[in-house]
């Protein structure tokens, strides 16, 4: 035996020094009929290393021949020592073909994936499925990587399924199908430790696969019980190169939805606070003001005057919006609520200064001649601090007259 790996070894050699001067497709034919003649898992690997090592497309018959030939016989042994030897033989050639970019080795590979648990081995051929473009299989690693993000395995499990969800993103990262969102979605929000990495991968390759997720971010938010799911679906969408009317669409959904529930716990109750300041900031920052967001806006106006729901900072921020939104319907509500404003402050009731200081600005911020009566009657009234006057005053010199 030892004879015969020197012989081999020696032929290796000879062909490295001829090869240059062979025709390709010869060169091929002799590393195939030398892996044939090869006996021991040993020596097919030594040949199968100085193959690899050529990076030659040439050689994808031999590592197509090769790999067909593991398909069915990886979990044949009980050897531990022997199955870690065929695990790291069957994941060189499997490297090779990916980096090759070899399309047609795609059905051997998903044999591989289908044939195996060990999941560096299984990842390995999920990782190469992506390099050599196997489009024909996006649906099957759609719904393992789906499966994954439930986490309905065993809990001794988790690593490992934390190692195949990771070569499932990064496969579904190059192969770019928009059906692929969802499940790269849920996997960037799902149980997956911060040190696998599947996370931050996932969220990193949604931005890649699909420019406007907007259809599909809509659909998790009507559909997603959990408020922590819905802001993540909102930051998503805010994140994406979606127009900003799509993003103001997805906005105005999660304002509604951050206003529909009642909070159960104070989790939930910061979870849905996060949602109405994020869906806030998305219409303030964007270019398209759609009317629908008005309704939302002065319900959250009602409700502070009704049962204080909301912290001042939060209304800050609701102000800071309203400030952007210059049509009637806005102004109207937001001079309303500066009236409720007044009408306590004249009844001898506390108002927070900046609560009153942020409406005013807001109300000059959209240079709507319509706010004018309202701040006049706050810039002459007897029962406003001067600083609350001053910041009246300085909201009607924006006004358009």
């Amino acid at each position: 035996m030892k004879t015969r790996l020197i012989k081999i070894i020696t032929i290796i050699l000879v062909l490295f020094l001829v090869a240059a001067s062979v025709p390709a497709n010869e060169v091929s034919a002799v590393w195939t009929r030398l892996f044939r003649r090869a006996v021991s898992l040993s020596q097919k690997s030594n040949i199968m290393a100085s193959i690899v090592e050529q990076h030659n497309r040439d050689m994808v018959p031999v590592l197509m021949e090769a790999l067909e030939e593991q398909v069915g016989s990886l979990e044949n042994t009980g050897d531990v020592t022997v199955r870690m030897q065929i695990s790291e033989y069957t994941k060189m050639i499997i490297k090779e073909l990916g980096r090759l970019k070899a399309s047609e080795a795609a059905p051997y590979i998903w044999q591989i994936v289908q044939a195996v648990d060990e999941p560096f081995l299984k990842g390995e051929a999920i990782i190469a499925l992506g390099k050599v473009g196997a489009r024909q299989y996006i649906d099957e690693l759609n719904i393992l990587l789906r499966n994954l993000n439930f986490n309905l395995g065993a809990i001794q499990d988790q690593r490992k399924n934390e190692i195949v969800a990771f070569s499932l993103v990064i496969a579904l990262e190059r192969l770019k199908q928009p059906s692929s969102y969802s499940p790269l979605f849920f996997a960037s929000t799902g149980w997956y430790s911060s040190q696998s990495g599947v996370r931050a991968k996932a969220s990193e390759s949604m931005l890649t696969i699909l420019d406007d997720p907007t259809e599909q971010l809509m659909q998790v938010t009507k559909d997603s019980k959990e408020y922590d799911i819905k802001l993540a679906a909102l930051d998503a969408g805010y994140k994406s190169k979606a127009s900003d009317g799509n993003k103001a669409a997805l906005a105005v959904l999660s304002l509604s939805e951050g206003l529909q529930a009642s909070p159960i716990n104070p989790t939930e109750k910061t979870q849905l606070k996060s949602l109405r300041v994020l869906a806030l900031n998305v219409l303030e920052y964007g270019s398209v003001k759609p009317e629908e967001a008005i309704v939302y806006m002065n319900k959250m106006l009602i409700s502070y005057r009704t049962e204080r729901l909301f912290d001042i900072d939060e209304m800050i921020d609701l102000f800071e919006a309203l400030g952007t939104f210059s049509s009637d319907a806005s102004v109207k509500a937001q001079t309303e609520f500066l009236a409720y404003l007044t009408d306590r402050k004249e009844s001898g009731l506390s108002i927070d200064l900046r609560i009153s200081k942020s409406s005013i600005i807001a109300i000059g911020n959209t240079r709507n001649p319509i706010g004018f009566e309202e701040l006049t009657n706050v810039q002459y009234s007897d029962s406003w601090e001067n600083s609350v006057k001053r910041e009246a005053k300085a909201a009607l010199a924006k006004l358009n007259k």
